[in-house]
């Protein structure tokens, strides 16, 4: 294999790129050589997801200790370029010039930088520093046939399984007024002392409830989107203080003073197990995404695929509809051009193993980014 790969170098010949004054720093496991003509930055081989390292055929991570003295060599469209290696067993392979794309801005906190090659790796290349390992055991799908009859059992199935034991959440309170709680929304916070990290996603349902008035009267907050410009809501107090699944309002901009408010398809058991399915896809350690394409298509995923019985997601935006294999979840909306074709489609996928999302190449789509 190795034949047929770019000619590998030693760690001082790759090193030697750098240029007069050398100097050697260590970011995690990657080495940075600074000198007169360039920065060299070598990493290690192998899978390790958010860890210095071979991101995807595109991304090189860079994470460790903080070298504010290093802040300068990676600042987009710097005077130096950023020679990039991996090291594999028999020496550096070389893998091209980048330029870091996200950073810290203060050089006092330059413990990160995500660098872009200038040209993507081969698959050989990619399969060399950075080996596919199997996937392992992976969680089933028994949870989807739970979705019609008792959602809340379908989302603690799929949570159980597709999060790992960790250590429990602090105690605190979900609110005072927990024990009044419609059921629904209580065995998500029991749950999520099982699984502290279904509320640790981007956009998390809110650890504290709280009460807001609108439109439509007053309100209990239970979830927010993208730094509170839309969160969804319960009627509040309810209106048969008994009732365990009651209806999920949507609101737009809820800070202005006549916010755009919308009731939500599915209850709030189902809309609980949307939006976990979303924050999961979110959050999981390897992802793909294709470009927008025919859903003639797609006519082979449904011989992996289960669909989700729920309505779409967010349907004034890209009404996605999920998707499940065992260890893999996936998300189909149309195009998000403003003259959408109901006969195009873009998919994301998401895997708890980088092995599950690899056979997907063989359907030979298009991809914006695959990180299998």
């Amino acid at each position: 294999m190795l034949r047929t790969l770019p000619s590998l170098i030693t760690e001082k010949a790759a090193l030697s790129v750098a240029g007069a004054g050398l100097l050697r720093y260590a970011m995690g496991p990657a080495l940075i050589g600074a000198g007169a003509d360039a920065t060299v930055v070598i990493v290690e081989s192998g899978d390790n997801p958010k860890v210095s390292g071979v991101q995807d055929s595109l991304w090189v991570l860079l994470r460790g200790d903080r070298i504010p003295e290093l802040h300068s060599r990676f600042e987009f469209r710097g005077a130096l370029p950023i020679h990039v290696f991996a090291r594999l067993e028999e020496g550096c392979l070389p893998l091209g010039t980048a330029q870091c794309r996200a950073m810290p801005s203060a050089p006092a906190y330059f413990d990160r930088a995500e660098l872009r090659l200038s040209q993507p790796l081969t698959r050989e290349m990619l399969d060399a520093v950075r080996p596919v390992p199997s996937p392992g055991p992976v969680p089933d799908v028994d949870w989807i046939d739970l979705v019609e009859s008792d959602p809340s059992r379908a989302l603690e199935s799929f949570v159980l399984g597709w999060f790992p034991e960790a250590e429990s959440a602090d105690d605190e309170t979900t609110a005072n007024e927990l024990d009044n709680l419609p059921e629904a929304l209580a065995a998500f916070h029991r749950l999520a002392r099982l699984r502290p990290a279904i509320h640790r996603f981007i956009d998390p349902v809110l650890k504290k409830p709280r009460r807001a008035s609108g439109p439509l009267g007053d309100r209990l907050i239970f979830a927010m989107w993208n730094g509170a410009s839309r969160d969804w809501s319960i009627p509040w107090p309810l209106n048969k203080p008994d009732e365990p699944d009651p209806r999920v309002w949507f609101t737009e901009d809820p800070d202005d003073p006549n916010p755009e408010t919308t009731l939500e398809e599915e209850p709030l058991s189902r809309f609980l197990l949307q939006f976990t399915l979303n924050g999961a896809m979110s959050v999981a350690p390897y992802g793909a995404r294709t470009y927008c394409m025919p859903t003639a298509r797609l006519d082979a995923l449904w011989k992996l695929l289960r669909p989700v019985p729920l309505s779409p997601f967010m349907p004034t935006y890209a009404a996605e509809r999920f998707f499940a294999a065992p260890g893999l979840l996936a998300r189909v909306s149309g195009d998000e051009d403003e003259d959408e074709d109901e006969d195009e489609a873009i998919v994301g996928f998401s895997a708890l193993h980088r092995g599950t999302l690899t056979p997907l190449l063989e359907h030979g789509f298009r991809w914006h980014r695959f990180g299998g």
